[in-house]
């Protein structure tokens, strides 16, 4: 049973890692159609800011998708052994 702030924390790390996938999805595929992306976002992002931002988001990406895996076993380990 989580505390609430466990439950907190752990609704912030997967609504961050959402942020992540779809900027890293749009990202990448305004690599690939950037005419498209550069149309809908009126000229905001182009090619090269899509390509710096796909990867600049990798490491983010992988911090945020190994909390989001691992919350459970660190948070059972810090909180069995505190008690």
């Amino acid at each position: 049973m989580y505390v609430k702030w466990a439950r907190w924390l752990k609704t912030i790390i997967q609504i961050i890692l959402l942020l992540l996938i779809i900027a890293y999805g749009v990202s990448g595929y305004g690599i690939s159609e950037s005419r498209t992306i550069e149309m809908l976002t009126f000229g905001l992002i182009n090619k090269p800011l899509s390509f710096q931002l796909h990867n600049s988001l990798i490491i983010p990406f992988i911090i945020f998708l190994l909390l989001h895996i691992f919350f459970r076993p660190l948070y059972n380990l810090f909180y069995k052994t505190r008690k």
